[in-house]
């Protein structure tokens, strides 16, 4: 019936659609409308095609582009890190020769002691071969004046260079770079250690020290906690205040001092705190169930409570430290388990520690050492042990055994006290070597410092009064026991 087209309307009519819709329009017949139409379509296909062609030729364009741009890129990365390895090379290379140079000037200053002590040596061997000739003389005159000169002058030359209360050394210190974004640096770092005043008293029985802000000492036995004020240009410390223990309480173990320069202390009964101020005693928390050894209170005033056990075996996934606030709410979330038998390999955590991360070396975050812990795993029965640090997920981080030079199977390392000084390095005092291990907090030994040097001998307890003064208590020179005051620096 449709037998026109109109393209007006792009569609197919009949005689009735005409004459009422599409008298106005363009009208064709079919074969004449549909290959006009046909055309356009062909004609817009044709437009649609070339613009398709020409954007595919545009996006391979662009991708030549970008891969000569990548290629670029990677040649001047390699450039880059040619350059830079270079300038690394070039570092690391003026660093070596920085730590050669250092090494011969550290060298030549032990190769100068030696020599001075060896040419004392000497001049006394010369003295005592003409001193012993005059004896054989039998010149009475004679060999009174000579061995008066050689007592005050030749062995008085030797000992007063031998033995003195300063300890100096230079060590060579390495702070690693490029991992970091730090550069590498090698320094001297000079190491001194002054005895700034001895004190004489009765240490025997003293199980733990402390030192708080006002100078008071403040010492522990098994029946009491004692103060002892000290007072200067007096050698024989006296004990003025003593706190006797009670059958509620029961012995006295370890002591700590707070902020406010309160004394909280552990014994066989628990935990707690005796006031300054008005000498009233509180308990924290019981630990009835477990044996106490070491207390530490950290910046954060949180009790660290190191646990004892008469076989290492029975600590295994026990709680080898607690932690408190010191309102005696346990920290569960902060206690250490011994577990897999591998935290506690001994019998007891004699000592703990925390590190105040105030220094400029660990000002990056992935270097910050606050909230680790460190503690002494020590044997007391053989009396050698290890130090522990613990990381913030509580994985161990590092051990230490003791050093190869001084420590060995005869010479075993005991670690008897250890503190954190304000650069957060560990202080350890080794008592059968009569040395402190200095080591930093990645676990690497800084230096040795022996203390027979400046005339200690037996370091059994160590701490750290306010004004950052290490002071020492051996079993030397006085049958009771000798407490020395050290200032030192470079670590």
């Amino acid at each position: 019936m449709c037998y026109m087209h109109c393209s007006s309307c792009s569609k197919l009519v009949c005689p009735t659609c005409i004459e009422s819709d599409h008298q106005t329009h363009q009208l064709k017949t079919i074969e004449s409308g549909c290959t006009d139409w046909m055309n356009k379509l062909f004609d817009f296909h044709d437009e649609v095609s070339n613009e398709t062609s020409l954007y595919l030729r545009k996006l391979d364009t662009l991708e030549i582009v970008d891969n000569l741009q990548y290629d670029e890129i990677i040649h001047k990365i390699e450039l880059d890190k040619k350059e830079t390895m270079e300038k690394v090379e070039q570092k690391y290379n003026a660093e070596k020769d920085n730590l050669g140079r250092q090494k011969k000037l550290i060298s030549s200053l032990f190769t100068s002691r030696k020599d001075k002590i060896s040419k004392q040596q000497d001049n006394i061997d010369k003295e005592r071969k003409i001193f012993k000739d005059i004896a054989v003389s039998k010149d009475t005159a004679k060999f009174v004046e000579k061995a008066d000169e050689f007592e005050s002058k030749h062995l008085k030359e030797v000992t007063d260079s031998i033995h003195s209360n300063r300890y100096n050394s230079k060590i060579l210190r390495y702070t690693p770079g490029i991992v970091f974004g730090m550069e590498p640096n090698t320094t001297t770092n000079e190491i001194n250690v002054t005895i700034q005043q001895a004190f004489n008293m009765d240490l025997i029985s003293i199980k733990d020290l402390k030192i708080d802000k006002s100078k008071t000492i403040w010492t522990s036995s098994i029946d009491s906690i004692n103060q002892v004020e000290v007072k200067t240009g007096v050698e024989n410390l006296k004990i003025n205040k003593r706190t006797p223990s009670s059958a509620e309480i029961g012995e006295f173990i370890q002591i700590e001092i707070t902020n406010t320069d309160d004394l909280v202390f552990i014994s066989s009964k628990g935990v707690y705190i005796l006031y300054k101020k008005n000498e009233t005693i509180k308990k924290i928390v019981g630990l009835t169930e477990n044996k106490p050894r070491s207390i530490h209170i950290s910046k954060e005033n949180r009790l660290l409570i190191g646990m004892s056990f008469d076989d290492a075996i029975k600590s295994t996934d026990k709680a080898i430290i607690e932690v408190f606030t010191l309102d005696g709410k346990m920290m569960s979330a902060k206690t250490i388990f011994n577990s897999g038998n591998k935290f506690l390999i001994n019998d007891s955590v004699t000592g703990c520690a925390t590190f105040n991360d105030e220094s400029e070396t660990f000002t990056r975050k992935e270097n910050s050492y606050k909230g680790t812990i460190c503690y002494i795993d020590y044997n007391d029965k053989s009396h050698c042990g290890r130090l522990i640090k613990l990381n913030l997920n509580r994985d161990i981080q590092w051990e230490y055994r003791g050093n190869i030079i001084i420590n060995h199977e005869k010479n075993s390392f005991n670690p008897c006290s250890m503190v954190v000084t304000s650069q957060d390095n560990i202080v350890v005092a080794d008592l059968k070597q009569s040395s402190l291990h200095i080591i930093q907090p990645n676990g690497l030994l800084l230096t040795l410092v022996d203390l027979t040097l400046v005339g200690l001998q037996g370091p059994e307890l160590l701490t750290i009064d306010g004004d950052g003064h290490l002071w020492i208590k051996t079993l030397t020179d006085t049958e009771n026991g000798k407490l020395s005051e050290l200032t030192f620096s470079g670590f």
